[in-house]
């Protein structure tokens, strides 16, 4: 029944779903990451990525503005450790989880009615972790196309990102439901006249589509 009530409560033109990657299709846990750099001495790790945010270092590498190799030095003097990038990365990729086996027959399923998409901000270190780890390349083949911030060099939740994808795709918003477990991205899609939905509370596309 909810499925039902869900896709009749946005309208019945919907011809196109926009996924977002992490914390939608893919597990994430933020927490493992803020962890795994304290664990490496980082004590201040609030601090330094107040300072990574003020800086736009996380925005830079999302996209594309900067190389893995450059927010790895800039991480390194912002807190004045020397991490080995081996250290960075497995750090930074401790908030990627899985890929539930479930959410496979969802995409699946979806792909028989709809056009889906998937429109994430991402980086280069966290596709390498998924390619290796995720069998990132399945997960793509279940997508028409994947939009990813470093590659577009765009990024949510600032409107021409969306407005970028429906042209590409040839997509009208009216007719194009998007996804994503962050609100203020939400409200970005919604300003480009698409339909959104929030992910919150725990909830996941399974609760929508099974």
């Amino acid at each position: 029944m909810k499925k039902k009530y869900f896709l009749d409560s946005l309208n019945n033109d919907i011809r196109n779903i926009i996924f977002d990657l992490g914390g939608v299709i893919i597990n994430v846990d933020y927490h493992k990451t803020e962890n795994a750099f304290k664990n490496l001495g980082i004590s201040d790790f609030d601090r330094i990525f107040s300072q990574v945010r003020q800086s736009k270092i996380v925005d830079k590498l999302e996209t594309g503005n900067i190389s893995p190799a450059e927010f790895r030095k800039n991480l390194r003097e912002l807190c004045r450790f020397n991490i080995s990038d081996t250290g960075i990365d497995d750090a930074w990729n401790a908030m990627i989880l899985d890929f539930p086996c479930d959410r496979i027959a969802i995409l699946d399923k979806l792909r028989l009615n709809y056009r889906i998409f998937l429109l994430s901000n991402t980086n280069q270190i966290h596709i390498d972790y998924c390619m290796r780890n995720l069998n990132f390349g399945m997960i793509k083949s279940k997508f028409e196309k994947m939009y990813l911030s470093h590659e577009i060099h765009m990024r949510k939740p600032d409107k021409k990102t969306y407005q970028f994808v429906l042209n590409d795709a040839q997509l009208q918003a009216s007719q194009t439901l998007f996804i994503d477990d962050t609100a203020i991205n939400v409200e970005g899609a919604k300003l480009a006249g698409l339909n959104a939905y929030h992910l919150a509370n725990g909830e996941t596309v399974n609760n929508l589509f099974d």
